[in-house]
């Protein structure tokens, strides 16, 4: 009796730790859709010699990346998820330091924006981008110069 006891236990465990690992894997499709759709603009910005931009499209749940009238969709594939897993993804402007704002008594760093740019000189639109699928979130910065994530600079030991 203990040992079926123990048996369900583990099984349970076992189910429950699968459907976290593959939420974790959808959360990984949504950033490296990201960094494909993101890859593709500033690639083609700077061959192209014309400016791209990259959005998020709710309703097909894919960024799309555009320049002169066509559009690339760079799909997220939330097969594993269902159809009641919500996607959100957030692009904001990074204001420049001298450019915050109080509004209602809070610093306002950020403003929320539809769509990012990336331009023929190889720099891009100074955002930070918010992920989130199912319970699971990331969120990156960009530096403007060079369209790539930011690093967080190492802290000194004290």
């Amino acid at each position: 009796m203990l040992t079926m006891a123990l048996i369900a236990l583990l099984s349970s465990l076992f189910i429950w730790n699968i459907q976290s690992l593959l939420k974790q894997g959808e959360l990984e499709a949504l950033q490296n859709e990201l960094w494909s759709a993101v890859e593709k603009a500033k690639q083609s910005a700077v061959f192209n010699r014309v400016p791209y931009r990259v959005r998020f499209d709710r309703e097909e749940q894919a960024f799309m990346v555009s320049a002169d009238g066509q559009e690339v969709p760079f799909k997220v594939d939330t097969s594993g998820l269902g159809n009641d897993v919500e996607i959100e993804v957030s692009f904001k402007l990074m204001l420049p330091r001298d450019g915050y704002r109080l509004i209602r008594g809070e610093l306002v760093t950020h403003k929320e924006i539809e769509t990012i740019t990336f331009f023929p000189d190889g720099t891009c639109t100074p955002f930070s981008v918010d992920l989130k699928i199912a319970e699971y979130e990331s969120s990156y910065q960009i530096d403007p110069w060079t369209g790539s994530q930011m690093t967080k600079p190492e802290e000194k030991d004290s």
